[in-house]
């Protein structure tokens, strides 16, 4: 017989419920015993208290769910109980029912209410009634205590999570600076050697061992392309995001320029929108542009009249903007491999990078609280849009 496998659960959030405490506070103790009588029967734990100040003092003690508080007492009356239990923190917001005679109703029920009343009971009490109103306040209070609860076990789960985040964020800056000076000096300094060895003994090699060389060099520059975009995505992780507005179209334009100068025959067409503004951290979002715009431009290069586009569209009532080109495209299948840390959609011969880009443009958008996402087709281009 096959047996369900155990859940784990919060134990205080599935134990039976205890009871709640209501207090009648009356100086007529056959009255006392009557309402404790009529209300035995929701369960709950009864608190008698035989003047105003006996029910302050029991409200001192500890909390109830519901207060029942006679009009008519010596010395101090329902009203100026009810005004001295409001001004005490502890019970400004626990309900009070005034307990009160039918002829006095119209005198009592508008001073009560001024006084934080939230129910009145008339007398002769009608049983079922009184148990009906005294049990909304019961519900009340124990959703109430319910919620108190989750609140106490929410609060110590993100106490909980935040100390994990903290260590995994100092492990990641360990680990980014094993990368940057114990795992990437050695490729650096394999590289330089490789290149020197091509320089000063490669007439006296033969094609094979000058192609290994080139090969070594190749696989080097590579491991440490993806190294530089390991430590430029660890380096989003910590920082805090400063927001102001941007001119993004000013922005774009700057960007192009570097491009157009670091790749001045890639016969790209750039069109920027005019007026593009958005609210985000400067450096994270040029970083978000240009990595953006360089995919874009990678994947339009085997265009005859390659093409990439910067535009913005307001759809149900939101501002996107979108990088729009006309490249090679991809599946819509596997569009949600594309901003992972080196998933490729195309190999390293067709398309070389480190596979980084994507997933920095991602987290950059998270930071800010926003949504990246691309819509494209195989041979038909792609459109990457993003709203911050």
């Amino acid at each position: 017989m096959m047996t369900r496998p155990r859940e784990d659960v919060d134990e205080s959030l599935t134990k039976p419920q205890s009871t709640v405490s209501i207090l009648v506070v009356d100086d007529d103790a056959t009255k006392r015993f009557a309402l404790k009588t009529i209300l035995a029967p929701l369960g709950e734990t009864v608190v008698e208290a035989s003047s105003g100040a006996d029910g302050l003092r029991q409200l001192l003690r500890q909390e109830f769910a519901v207060v029942l508080l006679d009009v008519r007492m010596p010395v101090m009356d329902g009203f100026e109980t009810a005004q001295l239990i409001r001004q005490r923190p502890r019970s400004e917001l626990t309900p009070i029912i005034f307990v009160t005679a039918l002829d006095q109703a119209e005198t009592d029920m508008g001073r009560g209410y001024d006084l934080g009343a939230v129910d009145f009971v008339f007398a002769p009490v009608v049983p079922a009634i009184l148990r009906a109103k005294v049990a909304v306040f019961v519900e009340l209070y124990r959703a109430q205590q319910e919620l108190r609860r989750y609140r106490a076990r929410l609060e110590t789960l993100v106490e909980e999570r935040t100390t994990a985040l903290t260590a995994i964020n100092r492990e990641l800056e360990a680990f980014s600076y094993s990368v940057s000076h114990d795992l990437r000096a050695p490729l650096l300094a394999f590289d330089g050697l490789s290149k020197s060895m091509l320089e000063e003994y490669g007439d006296q090699l033969d094609k094979r061992a000058k192609d290994n060389l080139k090969r070594m060099r190749g696989a080097s520059q590579r491991m440490t392309s993806v190294f530089n975009g390991l430590l430029d995505l660890f380096r989003l992780t910590g920082g805090e995001v400063h927001r102001e507005q941007i001119d993004v179209t000013a922005l774009c334009r700057e960007i192009v320029r570097e491009i157009k100068a670091g790749a001045p025959d890639s016969g790209v067409k750039f069109e920027i929108a005019q007026g593009m503004t958005a609210s985000g951290d400067r450096r994270l979002v040029r970083v978000l542009l240009s990595n953006l715009l360089g995919n874009a431009l990678k994947f339009t290069r085997v265009k005859p009249t390659p093409r990439v586009e910067v535009g913005t569209e307001l759809v149900d009532g939101e501002s996107r903007i979108f990088v729009r080109d006309n490249g090679v495209g991809f599946d819509m299948i596997y569009a949600h491999r594309l901003f992972g840390a080196f998933q490729r959609l195309h190999s390293q011969s067709e398309f070389p990078g480190a596979g980084i880009g994507l997933a920095t443009a991602r987290r950059i958008v998270n930071r800010h609280g926003g949504r990246i996402w691309a819509e494209g087709a195989e041979g038909e281009g792609a459109t990457f849009y993003f709203v911050i």
